[in-house]
């Protein structure tokens, strides 16, 4: 594991790949979920799925940030036993089916397209720099990670 062992826990990151199979060590949407920070739409909840047999992939939806976030890693605590803990029950931020039909539609259609995320409005959306990084692979976002620095730059000399 890449994870950070430590006494207390461990992390386990998104990127993360069980060995023999090479599925994710966690899924990041149940985990999100059952910490109460975003509610996991499943595709198998949807009691008339207008897409049939065909395979879809669950998505996470934030009341406060929509689809603009990502989580990265989980914390797993070690020997905490605490039977009084609270379950944070995630807010479902959409309201109908049809709103969870349209995210999963989009999501599984075409991800990349930032339609899906803005199902719930947000003062917070990513800026299109952020989509175009996020939609490239990571091996070719130096570029933009340079032209924003660049920018930044620029703006600090006029500022000066």
């Amino acid at each position: 594991s890449s994870g950070i062992n430590a006494e207390y826990g461990d992390i386990i990151y998104d990127y993360e790949l069980e060995p023999r199979t090479k599925l994710p060590r966690i899924n990041m949407c149940t985990a999100g979920h059952a910490a109460g920070m975003a509610f996991y739409n499943r595709p198998e909840e949807v009691e008339s799925p207008p897409w049939g047999q065909k395979k879809m992939f669950g998505c996470s939806v934030s009341p406060k940030y929509g689809g603009h976030f990502a989580f990265r890693a989980v914390f797993v605590f070690k020997n905490v036993k605490d039977p009084d803990i609270l379950f944070l029950s995630p807010h479902d931020a959409l309201d109908s089916e049809e709103k969870k039909i349209q995210l999963l539609q989009a999501f599984n259609g075409d991800w990349k397209n930032p339609a899906w995320r803005n199902i719930v409005q947000t003062d917070l959306p990513y800026s299109e720099e952020q989509i175009e990084y996020f939609n490239r692979a990571p091996r070719d976002r130096l570029p933009i990670l340079k032209s924003l620095l660049d920018r930044h730059n620029e703006e600090d000399k006029k500022d000066q």
